[in-house]
């Protein structure tokens, strides 16, 4: 099921008292639901399946409630769709154009890795200098962000001539003519597609055919935070294609998941 409709299903939970105590499913019937419960039982076809499904949630449901509810990111970064299109890696200089980089969110969290050399980058600690730059709604502010965290964290001398290789603001990083937004991409990317659409789709999937309530729990946090950040996307303002302004979308552009 597409994100949007989950969103506007949460955004009528919370605000409806009615929905807000119901009782059986809105989008699919039960009895569906109890019939894969019971294949799973009784069959080893559906036992396997029902197994990769609950195997594939398990980041998830093994992630603190904490961690879920920080995974949805806000505006204030730009988006874009690729690190640098027609671009190679800054550490081996192959190319890696398009959607090659490599991203694993939960074994590499905020990088992006070049799938010849397997060089990680950005080379700074992001997520910390993401923390560091927290509102009171708990949004990122690049203007509240601690910039003495920008360093590559590989070469920490000043001195170092490699002091500030791979380092992204989150604007990219920028050497010569050319910058590589690894963050920009790692939100569509890592976060928004793998994490949170991902997230959501497989906890929800693993609920099907479990009806373990955990996995509507976990996917409930993700769901709720994003309805928070989601009102303030907008891609045509905020986001790149091919290093261009977007034309449309909210988090992603139009023709991605929301």
């Amino acid at each position: 099921m597409p994100l949007f409709p989950r969103l506007l299903l949460v955004a009528l939970l919370l605000s409806t008292p009615a929905l807000a105590t119901k009782t059986q499913s809105v989008l699919y019937p039960q009895h569906l639901s109890e019939a894969a419960i019971r294949n799973a039982e009784s069959h080893e076809w559906a036992r396997q399946l029902r197994d990769s499904i609950v195997a594939n949630a398990k980041p998830w449901r093994d992630a603190s409630d904490e961690d879920l509810w920080n995974m949805p990111f806000g505006h204030r970064i730009t988006r874009s769709w690729m690190v640098l299109s027609d671009g190679v890696c800054p550490n081996c200089g192959k190319d890696v154009k398009m959607y090659n980089w490599k991203i694993d969110i939960w074994n590499h969290p905020w990088k992006v890795q070049c799938p010849h050399c397997a060089e990680l980058f950005p080379k700074n600690d992001f997520a910390a200098f993401h923390r560091s730059g927290f509102d009171e709604r708990g949004i990122f502010d690049p203007t509240q962000a601690d910039r003495s965290l920008l360093v590559n964290l590989e070469h920490p001398d000043p001195s170092d001539p490699l002091h500030a290789f791979g380092v992204d603001d989150g604007e990219g990083y920028v050497r010569g003519e050319d910058r590589w937004r690894f963050i920009g991409y790692y939100l569509v990317a890592g976060l928004w597609r793998q994490g949170i659409v991902g997230g959501v789709r497989a906890l929800s999937d693993a609920y099907w055919v479990t009806r373990d309530p955990v996995y509507a729990h976990k996917a409930a946090i993700l769901l709720d935070r994003a309805a928070d950040l989601y009102p303030d996307f907008d891609f045509a303002t905020q986001g790149l294609v091919y290093e261009q302004k977007g034309r449309a979308g909210s988090v992603a552009t139009w023709h991605d998941a929301c």
